[in-house]
């Protein structure tokens, strides 16, 4: 046995990956951090280098197959000679203790049935990728009818989800019953419109909000804030803004400072929470991560490492490198993971008030909404009222109830709205 290379952990939450395709064959020869092979996850598609060096071996899983953390993908430096087993299958090989009574009826039986004319496969020793034992298994599939399309005749995740798909089921064979009952005359033959199959990217931003919405018990919190004085500031400079920095002036980087400030102030709110694992860790830094919209293609959360470093005019630029990075498709891995905490600016959009999903394993999210002129009314110092019209907009958090209260969510929403409203921002600029 060589050594084994296996599915590794791309990421905190990254638990599976996609082959997309080996940049290596059985026989070539490898150095230590030569790309090997490319993995899709629900983060990044990336290559990944060799651990170790020497000759493959074998290759232990199929392109297009989807594999857990820790899965053997490949073998480096063993015997090519000899009959190649995933460890999978050999693990539960050895895991199992037959009696020795057992053991040489087995092989009694084995016997017979290698010698005669009409052999039959046995499932427990067909070579295959755990995803596809989970899947056989969940759908009651007999391995053993099967036939593989993969490498060997080796059946592969997309040989399963062929038969699944083309299964009719109960409900199908109802329906096309009561069709047939129906006069021809009556029968609707207009057809569905189909996009094909479900794109890569889609298909994890579905399963990631499926995961956190069973994961954290989501509330949703939200406050007006009056952004007048920060209005007034940014039609005064923007074009001087524009013009030295490349990029225009929003509102984004003065909520992303106001909330960074709030963080500081409830730590609570910028941490992660395991139940399972009895964990609360509360971080002593502040990664912000920042939703960025992908051309209506999906979103991809962005984060810029130790944001509270940043003043005003610095995260501005950050947050427009963030999302120029990710919407060119030029980012990497340490862009889109280890954030503390995020901010969904859909007031871009033109919304009113949004509810987002908690990206895990934050415990809170930031909904920015848009910013319009509407008539609202002043108190004055000496108690008097009066009508204006001012730039108003509001904030919604996301927040997981497993983690804090009510109480908590409105104080850290209205230190966001207070710094807002009355911090000297001109200062800031310089």
């Amino acid at each position: 046995m060589g050594e084994i290379v296996k599915m590794p952990q791309l990421g905190e939450t990254v638990t599976e990956g996609t082959i997309l395709r080996w940049l290596v064959a059985v026989g070539d020869e490898v150095k230590e951090d030569d790309p090997i092979l490319e993995i899709s996850t629900d983060k990044v598609d990336t290559e990944v280098p060799s651990p170790f060096s020497g000759k493959v071996t074998s290759l232990f899983v199929e392109e297009g197959e989807t594999v857990e953390v820790g899965v053997a993908l490949m073998e480096l430096g063993g015997d090519s000679s000899s009959k190649q087993e995933t460890p999978e299958v050999i693990a539960e090989v050895e895991e199992k203790e037959i009696p020795k009574e057992i053991a040489k009826e087995v092989q009694v039986e084995n016997k017979d049935i290698s010698t005669s004319n009409n052999p039959v496969k046995d499932s427990k020793k067909l070579k295959l990728s755990p995803i596809v034992r989970k899947l056989a298994n969940e759908n009651n599939i007999d391995l053993t009818q099967v036939s593989g399309t993969g490498k060997d005749n080796r059946i592969t995740r997309k040989d399963i989800e062929n038969l699944l798909s083309s299964t009719p089921s109960p409900e199908t064979i109802n329906q096309e019953i009561k069709e047939e009952e129906i006069p021809a005359q009556k029968v609707d033959n207009q057809k569905e419109k189909t996009s094909g199959s479900i794109p890569r990217l889609r298909k994890r931003i579905a399963e990631n909000m499926i995961l956190s919405k069973q994961t954290s018990a989501h509330v949703m919190t939200s406050v007006e804030v009056d952004y007048e004085n920060i209005a007034l500031l940014r039609n005064k400079i923007k074009a001087e803004f524009k013009q030295k920095e490349g990029f225009s002036l929003t509102f984004l980087p003065f909520i992303s400072v106001a909330t960074i400030n709030a963080l500081r102030e409830f730590p609570v709110v910028n941490s992660s929470f395991d139940l399972d694992k009895n964990t609360h860790d509360l971080h002593d830094f502040i990664n912000l991560g920042i939703a960025v919209d992908l051309n209506r293609e999906g979103l991809l959360v962005g984060t810029i490492k130790d944001s509270d470093s940043f003043n005003l005019r610095g995260l501005a630029r950050k947050i427009t490198e963030v999302s120029s990075v990710l919407r060119n498709k030029e980012y990497g891995l340490e862009d889109v993971t280890g954030s503390t905490f995020t901010i969904s600016n859909n007031g871009s959009f033109n919304s009113f008030i949004t509810s987002p999903i908690i990206n895990q394993p934050n415990v809170a999210i930031l909904s920015t909404e848009s910013i319009k002129k509407k008539p609202v009314v002043i108190e004055a110092t000496d108690g008097s009222d009066s009508i204006a019209i001012r730039n108003t907009g509001v904030l919604s958090l996301t927040w997981d109830h497993r983690v804090f209260d009510g109480s908590t969510a409105l104080l850290f929403l209205n230190s966001i709205k207070d710094k807002l409203e009355n911090h000297s921002w001109v200062d800031d600029l310089n």
